[in-house]
């Protein structure tokens, strides 16, 4: 059976700004990452400065790999990560899948920090069944009643005499956290609260 090919996978031919499109911009609050050129899409409404990447229908699916625009969409939005429409809801919250990762509460998967968008009833049992990781991993179908907004994460830029630097990658950044002003988001993050495991739909 062919693989789905899922609404946030990245493909080989979707590539990401280049570093020298960013700067040093000296804002009220002190120097942050900027592009040279500003749009007004590049900031999220905390002050985030997002990964530009590009839009494609061609080249090989990265099925390890979410396109940064998709997977902040369907965050935002509440959208099913395989197909884009609106993600399940019943009486006892969204439908998701996590994991036990390395770092995950000793609550988990109550407090589970996720940044897998959630799913709908029909692509959930696809997803079980076509994702390699998930045949390896200790995972759980949930409903979660509060999937709150909990932050971005990315890359980390240092600012040097000759410009920014890459200082850390993967760096998680809390919205009830000061902003970090060299951050370079890639993923939006949701804290799943209020989750019950369930069975496949």
């Amino acid at each position: 059976m062919p693989l789905l090919t899922p609404y946030v996978a990245s493909r080989t031919d979707e590539l990401p700004g280049l570093e020298n499109e960013l700067k040093v911009d000296f804002a009220p609050g002190g120097p942050r990452l900027a592009y040279r050129n500003t749009r007004p899409e590049d900031r999220d409404h905390h002050g985030n400065l997002w990964v530009r990447v590009s839009e494609s229908t061609g080249g090989r699916v990265l099925y390890d790999c979410m396109n940064v625009r998709r997977q902040r969409a369907c965050m935002e939005d509440m959208l099913c990560q395989v197909c884009g429409g609106p993600a399940d809801r019943d009486r006892n919250g969204w439908l998701f899948i996590d994991w036990r990762r390395e770092g995950s509460p000793p609550t988990w998967p109550e407090r589970s920090i996720t940044s897998m968008p959630p799913l709908c009833a029909e692509h959930v049992r696809v997803s079980v069944r076509q994702c390699p990781f998930l045949c390896r991993a200790e995972y759980v179908v949930l409903r979660v009643r509060k999937p709150r907004l909990y932050g971005v994460s990315g890359t980390l830029y240092r600012l040097t005499d000759t410009g920014w630097h890459t200082s850390e990658r993967d760096v998680l950044s809390a919205y009830d956290k000061p902003r970090l002003p060299g951050m370079l988001a890639s993923r939006l993050h949701r804290e799943l609260r209020g989750v019950t495991t369930v069975g496949l739909p």
